[in-house]
């Protein structure tokens, strides 16, 4: 099998496993591989949605005591990737909360899901 495919069911396997959801029903899933890195920081961010025909936009927050940055880019409902990728780049150090969103095309939350981040 190629390293490349490997090395892709690996990542995948990894960010299933090691993410934290709001409720265990919900379709998204976040993570970032590297727990722990030096200011100023770029964060690699995974974000897993499950496409679903109401999905209309994904925000992405990370957030600590003394910095906030977001992202937030449009859904295309069932037409969706899975997985997006997302860089914030040059974070100052502190413990950042790392939060992905899912709205709906009414406006509301269809889902939440959290990983933390330490730069130091």
């Amino acid at each position: 099998m190629d390293v490349r495919i490997i090395k892709t069911l690996i990542l995948c396997a990894a960010m299933f496993l090691s993410t934290v959801s709001a409720n265990a029903g919900e379709a998204i899933r976040v993570r970032a591989p590297t727990s722990a890195l030096m200011a100023p920081a770029t964060v690699r961010i995974y974000i897993m949605v499950e496409p679903h025909a109401e999905n209309r936009v994904l925000r992405v927050k990370a957030e600590s005591s003394e910095f906030f940055r977001s992202s937030e880019m449009p859904l295309a409902g069932e037409g969706s990737a899975r997985v997006t990728v997302l860089y914030f780049r040059d974070l100052p150090q502190g413990a950042y909360d790392v939060t992905a969103e899912v709205m709906g095309a009414d406006g509301r939350t269809r889902g939440r899901a959290l990983c933390s981040v330490m730069v130091l």
